[in-house]
C-alpha cells in the first residue's frame, strides 16, 4: 500500500513539474506575471454598476475570440460571447447569459464593453452597457465600469 502511495505522489509531482515547464516564462515564483500580450486567459472581473454594489465575476477569453463568463447570480446561466481587438490595447466584448426566475426561463442578459488592457499591471478596465431582454424586447438597461486582473499561476505552498 505504501508503494502505491509513493508512486501516486511521484506521478503527481511529475505532472506539476511538467505543467510548470510548459508554463515557462508565464510562471513567476512570486506568484504572478503573465507576459501574454492580449486578453487570452482567465480573469477576476469586478463589475461596478452605476448606483449598485460591486460584483465579482470570472471570465475566460480564448485565443480565437471567445468568452466564457461566470456570474454568482443564481438566476443567470454561464455567459458566452466574443471579443475583438479594436486597436492597440483596446478591445470590444459582447456576451450573453440566459436569465431565469425560479428555474423558469425569462429571457437573456446582453453585456457589451470597451476595455483597455494595461500590460504593465496585467489588468483591464472600461465602461460596460447591459440590456435585460425579455420576449425580444429590451425591458431594462444599466451601465457602469469593469476592472479585471489576470488570474496567474501561483507557486504551491508546502502542506503541513
Amino acid at each position: 500500500m505504501r508503494s502505491r502511495r509513493g508512486f501516486a505522489v511521484l506521478v503527481l509531482t511529475g505532472m506539476i513539474v511538467a505543467v510548470m515547464a510548459v508554463a515557462g516564462s508565464h510562471f513567476n515564483a512570486k506568484g504572478g506575471g503573465s507576459t501574454a500580450p492580449s486578453l487570452e486567459g482567465s480573469w477576476e472581473v469586478t463589475v461596478m454598476p452605476d448606483g449598485g454594489d460591486p460584483i465579482v465575476d470570472f471570465a475566460t477569453l480564448t485565443s480565437g475570440g471567445g468568452i466564457v463568463n461566470s456570474d454568482p447570480d443564481p438566476n443567470l446561466s454561464t455567459g458566452h460571447g466574443t471579443w475583438v481587438r479594436t486597436g492597440g490595447d483596446q478591445f470590444a466584448t459582447t456576451f450573453v447569459h440566459f436569465l431565469s426566475g425560479g428555474g423558469a426561463p425569462l429571457g437573456t442578459i446582453k453585456v457589451r464593453a470597451v476595455i483597455q488592457l494595461d500590460r504593465a499591471t496585467d489588468t483591464f478596465s472600461g465602461p460596460f452597457h447591459t440590456d435585460v431582454i425579455i420576449g425580444g424586447n429590451v425591458v431594462q438597461s444599466f451601465c457602469g465600469t469593469v476592472q479585471a486582473k489576470r488570474i496567474s499561476v501561483e507557486p504551491i505552498e508546502p502542506c503541513p
